[in-house]
């Protein structure tokens, strides 16, 4: 349009306002010469090679990087896999030292406990024997009391059959069996009572003795379960932080090779 308005213009047979005779001549001033635009087009297709040339760069480069961090993944997971192997190995060694050790622990208090239920068993029989002992000695002292009295009554007995009738030294005689049957039923009830005491005695030591049993292996369990547990949150823990070592490892090698 402004090549035509050109031509327009030199025209002198046709009549041109002056509004497009400006603009003509505006044209004319800031036309692009071939050579310029040559220039503009050969600097543009430079630069598009440049360009071209640095993305291949930059292309390359992180190929580069993606191989040196595939690399190093690798190499960190097969240290990852030795550590575990490591830590898997020791904690194993130290599971068994632990249950070593429990069982030890276990075996010398259950020890411990047979040892004191043993002696208190043998208190227990001792005091028992010597209650016994009482109290056939308590029982000796009655009876024998009892024949002095029953001798003494049937001496006075016997005096006064000699001034009573006959029904009198009937009525001493069954006096006297009834004291004698009176004494044996005493001293049966009293060793009838000595044996249900001892039977509870007895089975009182053998409740004692099941009920710390029963909690020595309660808490030998409650020792275990606590050592797994231990055991447990230190592997945890472990790899969490060989976890982190690693990463960081990773991290500052790349940073090194980067720069």
């Amino acid at each position: 349009m402004f090549l035509k308005l050109s031509k327009l213009s030199n025209m002198s047979t046709v009549n041109i306002p002056t509004f497009m005779k400006a603009m003509g001549n505006l044209a004319k001033e800031h036309k692009v010469s071939a050579k310029v635009s040559k220039e503009k087009k050969a600097a543009k297709a430079k630069r598009a090679k440049i360009i071209k040339q640095q993305r291949a760069k930059d292309a390359k480069e992180e190929a580069k990087v993606a191989k040196e961090l595939a690399k190093l993944a690798a190499i960190a997971k097969k240290e990852s896999d030795k550590q575990s192997k490591i830590d898997a190995k020791e904690a194993a060694i130290q599971s068994k030292i632990d249950a070593k050790e429990a069982a030890k622990q276990s075996k010398a208090e259950e020890k411990a406990a047979a040892k004191q239920l043993k002696a208190e068993e043998k208190a227990a029989a001792k005091q028992l024997k010597a209650e016994e002992k009482a109290a056939a000695k308590q029982l000796k002292i009655d009876a024998k009391a009892a024949e002095k009295a029953l001798a003494k009554e049937t001496k006075a007995a016997e005096k006064a059959l000699a001034k009573e009738p006959k029904d009198a030294e009937k009525a001493l005689a069954k006096e006297a069996k009834d004291v004698e049957k009176a004494l044996a039923k005493e001293a049966k009830a009293h060793e009838k009572a000595l044996a249900k005491e001892a039977k509870a005695a007895e089975n009182a030591l053998a409740k004692e003795a099941k009920a710390a049993e029963k909690a020595l292996a309660k808490e030998a369990k409650a020792a275990e379960k606590l050592a797994a547990k231990k055991e447990l949150e230190t592997k945890t823990v472990t790899e969490a932080r060989d976890r982190e070592d690693l990463i960081e490892t990773i991290i500052t090698r790349l940073s090194v090779e980067v720069k």
